[in-house]
């Protein structure tokens, strides 16, 4: 072989290995920290193969999994997607793969095999993935002991785990004891919290409906400045009422929304240089009519909804509560 026919295929060598360098170092710079690559998402499950996957989908992408359903998700800062298929072991795939988002929404679709599609949304941390988990949570359903929190249909199953918010659905039979099975599995091996955001343990007891907690990131009581947001219906006889707590950045983010709030409602010297970082205020918010306010730190809080004496005594008490979370 001539010198040449060497140099040019040293020369072509070199390159391939700078190019596997590069895509693996691509990769890594691609994978968050402390988060597992996709495959190691899902465990082996014995009696079962993954006959699908995993493909994941980025923000960019996921429209082509839930087309109709990514902008919720978008509103909570979702990182990936992870989606995979199981069988049972030596039973073939079928082809009209369904999301477990389509199944979640009512496509009867149903399969002679038994199948079920997992798929682990990535959220940016454990608050924005319980809500959107509580996006999708019908109300009245009872609450199962799996991850943090889980709810379950007759073939769907859905759960949060830390920053994971995962949705299983069976295809073919129908057996409940399959879908907890997998569930109980998979949320084993996510990392990240099995609590609930320790914010829903501020908000009182009395009056509160259960489980009916819903999350907000951005656009609170229809204001694109309020962000970051939990709001609990209550009912106590006749009154019907929500409390809320929003969470600011830092208590300069807070005092910010909290000027912003009253310059567009009427309240008392709607028009301050700045908020003090400690106060209360009943304002007249042209979308929702009289809501009471109070704020300290990076915390805003307080009831909407036509409040009376027992929502006011309420957010009393919300706020002592949140104090002791503050510390």
């Amino acid at each position: 072989m001539s010198t040449g026919l060497l140099a040019v295929r040293g020369g072509l060598v070199a390159l391939v290995a700078v190019s596997a360098a590069a895509a693996s170092q691509a990769r890594t710079d691609s994978q968050p920290a402390g988060h597992p690559e996709a495959s190691a998402l899902f465990p082996k499950i014995a009696g079962w193969k993954i006959s699908d996957g995993p493909t994941t989908y980025t923000p960019a992408t996921l429209f082509e999994y839930i087309d109709g359903g990514a902008e919720s998700f978008l509103q909570f800062d979702f990182q990936d997607l992870a989606s995979a298929t199981y069988a049972n072991a030596g039973v073939g795939r079928d082809k009209n793969r369904r999301s477990s988002h389509a199944a979640n929404a009512g496509d009867s679709t149903a399969s002679a095999k038994t199948e079920v599609t997992v798929d682990i949304y990535r959220h940016k941390d454990a608050i924005r993935a319980f809500g959107m988990y509580t996006q999708e949570r019908p109300a009245g359903t009872t609450p199962l002991p799996i991850g943090s929190e889980a709810y379950a249909g007759p073939d769907y199953l859905q759960l949060v785990v830390g920053s994971y918010y995962v949705k299983l659905v069976q295809l073919g039979s129908k057996q409940p004891s399959v879908l907890r099975w997998f569930a109980e599995t998979v949320a084993a091996g996510l990392p990240g919290t099995h609590d609930i955001p320790a914010v829903l343990k501020c908000f009182p007891e009395r009056g509160k409906r259960a489980r009916a907690e819903k999350f907000m990131a951005r656009d609170f009581l229809g204001h694109p400045f309020l962000h970051d947001a939990v709001a609990v219906p209550y009912q106590i006889g006749a009154v019907n009422f929500r409390l809320f707590i929003v969470e600011g950045k830092d208590s300069v983010d807070l005092r910010a929304m909290v000027k912003r709030y009253r310059a567009v409602a009427k309240s008392p010297d709607p028009g301050a240089d700045s908020a003090a970082a400690e106060g209360s205020a009943t304002v007249k918010d042209p979308l929702n009519g009289e809501v009471v306010l109070q704020w300290k730190g990076r915390w805003l809080w307080g009831a909407v909804d036509q409040p009376g004496p027992e929502a006011k005594a309420l957010v009393d008490e919300l706020g002592r509560r949140l104090s002791i979370l503050a510390k």
